[in-house]
């Protein structure tokens, strides 16, 4: 190791290098920063979207099969088993886009959270960053499962509404 004393170049240089690494930090939050509000906005829009979507189709279908539909209990018993999977799909995908907002949230947090110093190598993980980190890993992969959960609750509603269809 070398024990001697650091030329004006050389602190220049390790200055220089600090500050490339502040920058790129500063970058970092910034980009995060950018998703959060990106994710706020769909988080803001799916659910309205998905909403009168639906709705508008549950109440077509029930005002044109009404009759259809009362004179039998199995198939008004179907048709609420499809109406429950659809609006669980529907919770389900409005929970997702909060749960990734607020996994931004937290990577953002961490990031600010990050130390710096004139020291290679110039910004560290703090202990704050560790958790706010794990709490956006935890968000983003229950955002995931919700979704994928979400895709397969709505599949079985469909799957079930088939069998209100005449054969």
């Amino acid at each position: 190791m070398n024990d001697s004393p650091e030329t004006s170049e050389q602190r220049a240089e390790r200055m220089r290098l600090a500050e490339r690494a502040f920058d790129n930090s500063a970058a970092s939050r910034k980009v995060t920063s950018e998703q959060i509000l990106s994710f706020s906005n769909a988080a803001m829009r799916a659910p309205a979207l998905v909403a009168a979507g639906g709705v508008a189709a549950l109440l077509g279908f029930y005002s044109a099969n009404y009759s259809r539909l009362h004179e039998s209990s199995a198939s008004l018993q179907i048709f609420n088993d499809v109406l429950f999977w659809l609006f669980a799909g529907l919770l389900m995908t409005v929970m997702a886009p909060g749960l990734a907002y607020f996994s931004q949230l937290a990577y953002y947090e961490g990031l600010a959270a990050e130390k710096h110093s004139y020291v290679y190598p110039y910004v560290t993980p703090s202990r704050k960053t560790k958790i706010m980190n794990a709490i956006g890993d935890f968000c983003r992969i229950l955002a995931t499962l919700i979704v994928v959960a979400s895709i397969g609750s709505v599949a079985y509603g469909g799957y079930r509404f088939l069998e209100l269809i005449p054969k």
